[in-house]
C-alpha cells in the first residue's frame, strides 16, 4: 500500500511540474522569441522616377530597369532643372527604409585600383520628404550622374 501511495503522489508530483513549466513557457516573456522585423519586398515599393538628368530617355531606361527588378513604378516625370547627383525620396517613412531600399537595389561596386580586390560602393543621395498625398513610398530624381545607377543595356521603346 505504501508503495502504491509512492508511486500515485510521483506521478502526482511530475503532473504539477509539467503543468508549472507548461504555463512558465507561456506566460513569462524571457521565453518568448523575438518577433521578426518586417521586411519591405520591392514590389511593395511604389515609386515614381523624375528625369533631372537632361540625358535623353533616362527615365524611361531607369523605369525599365526598375521593373525589371521588381519595383512598382507609377509614372514618369520631367524634371523642371537639372541636378547633379542622382537622389532618392522616402515619402512615407522618416527612417527611410524604403529609400535604403532602393538605394541597395541601385549602388554600385567600383574598383578603386584596377589589380588590386578593393571597391568602392557608389550610392544615390538618399533623403525624406514626407508626402501622404502623392501615393507613393518613394521618389528617384535621376541626376547627371544616373547612367553608373542604371545599365545602358536596358532597350527603350
Amino acid at each position: 500500500m505504501r508503495r502504491l501511495r509512492g508511486i500515485i503522489l510521483f506521478i502526482l508530483l511530475l503532473l504539477v511540474m509539467v503543468a508549472v513549466s507548461s504555463i512558465l513557457v507561456r506566460f513569462i516573456p524571457i521565453f518568448k522569441p523575438k518577433p521578426k522585423p518586417k521586411t519591405i519586398e520591392p514590389n511593395q515599393i511604389r515609386l515614381e522616377v523624375i528625369n533631372a538628368s537632361g540625358i535623353d530617355k533616362a527615365g524611361k531606361r531607369a523605369m525599365t530597369y526598375l521593373r525589371k527588378i521588381g519595383f512598382d513604378v507609377y509614372a514618369i516625370k520631367t524634371g523642371q532643372k537639372e541636378i547633379e547627383k542622382t537622389t532618392i525620396v522616402d515619402r512615407v517613412d522618416s527612417d527611410m527604409k524604403n529609400a535604403k531600399i532602393i538605394a541597395q537595389s541601385l549602388a554600385q561596386r567600383r574598383r578603386i585600383i584596377f589589380f588590386l580586390p578593393w571597391y568602392r560602393e557608389l550610392m544615390p543621395v538618399t533623403t525624406c520628404d514626407i508626402d501622404s498625398t502623392l501615393y507613393l513610398e518613394a521618389s528617384i530624381i535621376l541626376g547627371k550622374d544616373c547612367e553608373q545607377f542604371i545599365p545602358k543595356t536596358i532597350i527603350v521603346f
